[in-house]
């Protein structure tokens, strides 16, 4: 073929980039993820924590659970609110 030139390390460069490329997503969208689980962690144990207080009268419903979870602290808060506001719970 006349007029090619041929460059052999071309393909496994263009595997070692898109790789890179992957990875470096993959980790960036772990870390998210594991914010996201960490968050809720703490607002599940913050609300069985928070539940043994006397003054506190928040019920464990699927919502307050969905709530707190997805939430974490500041879904607490709003656990918290809504039930001194005698709005829910």
């Amino acid at each position: 073929m006349v007029g090619e030139i041929e460059i052999p390390f071309l393909g496994p460069l263009l595997v070692v980039l898109l790789a890179i490329v992957i990875i470096y997503f993959v980790l960036k969208l772990g870390k998210k993820v594991i914010v996201v689980v960490i968050n809720s962690f703490i607002g599940l144990v913050v609300l069985a924590l928070l539940n043994l207080l006397p003054f506190v009268d928040v019920q464990i419903t699927i919502w307050s659970i969905l709530i707190a979870g997805l939430g974490g602290i500041p879904g607490i808060i709003l656990l918290l609110l809504l039930d001194y506001l005698d709005l829910a719970f």
